[in-house]
């Protein structure tokens, strides 16, 4: 046979292959990273093209999808309970569905919620920039706004009713028994609240503001301040500051003092009956802060940005040459959080519950390494490029350009991978499978009590199997290959 015929053999015996024995829909294919479909470690069934930019996932061989993905623009999730998980445009974009609640939002565009209040009406709400809001209440009644034009915003911060027309002419606003009327705000504003005398301002000029527990005045705005809050309480509980701004400013609260110089870059404060004391000079270079007798107060010292600690609150927290390296210690009500950080190179930490068992852990080593670890689960990817902390589905949607070998570990096996998938290894109780793109596979399972391979070449035209005490057999081809069956083999502890 001379050369110029051995492509034409090599071609008729593709064909006659392909006529004898071609890869079923309910065989493994494996001709990554163009086209995968393969039986994945637990048994589960995945589909994969171009590299990874389109993804396709089922719990079983026959069950239907529960995840797609077309990367990096869109991806879908759906939970065994029927609640859905959509993210778009990550990390701007999701839609959120359990029942009849749903939320949908782009930010910082768009923002759409719907769901049932207690008693299983329907309510929704809808906002959009540059300040549209659509709300139907539970009720039936329907409230809607156009800023600046006009409208009425119902629920709206800490606001329970705001009316609006050509903002900023005219406001109205409703918080608690308070009402406010502003036109045009905020130079000329009118408020009353049952109890009390009214409030009023002519800004930045004189403006005196009156609640049950509050009296604030201005005088030439900022200049010269003064507060009366906590009304309420007994006399030497009542906080009252003054403040000639930015030069001078006092406040106190029964034995505590304040004072402030140059605001907001000096300033000291003191309670001898507790101990307590702080001091800013010049803020925020330094800060020092003592709590004194108090147990749960804040203990701060900062020299920024060479050193500074912090300590209260369930936070314990030490930076050196801030925002580079920081080392903290979270309390929480179920346990504690260690953190190791050298921006952006290293990040490391560790979740333990009260019985000091990890629950969870991170680590990554940019733009090298990264591994996550949780109840069973565990990541691990090289290189890891995303310089932010650990933010999972913004690696689903874009570390899959990158990434070039990922090890994952789950209850029911592990999955290896390199970049696109050219290779693979998926390893439960049941079976060990292993693929390079087009040249070998290779499937390992247990059968009375021996371990039996079975190896594809050369897309599937060359298959065997073989076993300790048998005859080497050969299986029929399957073209493109591997051609292992969809269905894993039973564990070896079951028929």
């Amino acid at each position: 046979m001379n050369l110029p015929s051995v492509p034409r053999a090599l071609a008729l015996l593709a064909i006659v292959a392909c006529l004898t024995g071609c890869v079923a829909l309910d065989q493994d294919l494996h001709l990554s990273p163009l086209y995968s479909n393969l039986s994945s470690a637990g048994g589960g069934r995945e589909v994969e093209a171009l590299a990874g930019v389109v993804r396709v996932r089922r719990p079983t061989p026959h069950a239907a999808v529960n995840e797609w993905a077309l990367r990096p623009l869109v991806s879908k999730h759906i939970s065994p309970s029927g609640a859905t998980r959509m993210r778009f445009l990550v990390p701007l974009g999701k839609r959120d569905t359990r029942g009849e609640d749903q939320l949908t939002q782009l930010l910082p565009l768009a923002r759409y919620h719907r769901g049932l209040d207690e008693e299983g009406r329907l309510e929704w709400q809808f906002l959009m920039l540059p300040g549209i809001l659509w709300h139907r209440e539970p009720s039936g009644r329907t409230v809607r706004a156009f800023f600046p034009f006009g409208g009425v915003v119902e629920n709206f911060l800490t606001y329970r009713k705001v009316v609006f027309a050509l903002f900023p002419l005219y406001i109205k606003t409703e918080r608690g028994d308070r009402k406010s009327w502003h036109f045009p705000w905020p130079v000329l504003g009118y408020a009353r609240e049952e109890g009390t005398k009214p409030s009023w301002r002519v800004w930045p000029l004189f403006g005196i503001s009156r609640t049950l527990n509050y009296d604030r005045r201005f005088f030439l705005w900022p200049i010269f301040q003064w507060h009366r809050n906590d009304l309420r309480h007994p006399p030497n509980q009542r906080f009252e500051k003054f403040m000639i701004f930015p030069l001078w400013g006092h406040a106190r609260r029964g034995t505590f003092r304040s004072t402030s110089l140059l605001w907001p870059f000096f300033g000291f404060a003191r309670d001898p009956a507790t101990g307590f004391w702080a001091y800013d000079g010049p803020w925020p270079l330094v800060r020092i802060r003592r709590p004194g007798d108090d147990e749960d107060g804040i203990t701060r010292t900062r020299f920024w940005p060479f050193w500074s600690y912090y300590r209260g609150e369930g936070l314990e927290s030490t930076w050196v040459l801030w925002p580079f390296m920081n080392k903290r210690h979270e309390t929480y009500q179920f346990g504690e959080r260690r953190s190791d950080f050298i921006v952006p190179f290293w990040q490391s930490w560790g979740r333990t519950n009260l019985l000091g068992e990890q629950t969870a852990s991170w680590t990554k080593m940019w733009p090298l390494y990264q591994r996550y670890e949780r109840g069973g689960y565990s990541r691990a990817a090289v290189p890891a490029l995303n310089p932010l902390w650990h933010t999972p589905v913004i690696d689903d949607h874009y570390a899959w350009i990158y990434e070039l070998y990922t090890l994952e570990t789950l209850p029911e096996g592990t999955r290896g991978r390199s970049w696109g998938g050219i290779w693979r290894r998926d390893v439960d109780s049941r079976e060990e499978r292993k693929y390079l793109s087009g040249l070998w596979s290779q499937r390992k399972y247990k059968w009375e009590g021996q371990t039996v391979r079975e190896t594809s070449v050369l897309l599937g035209l060359l298959r065997w199997r073989s076993r300790p005490g048998a005859r080497f057999r050969l299986l029929p081809p399957a073209v493109p290959g591997p051609g292992w069956p969809i269905e894993r083999r039973p564990a070896p502890d079951q028929p």
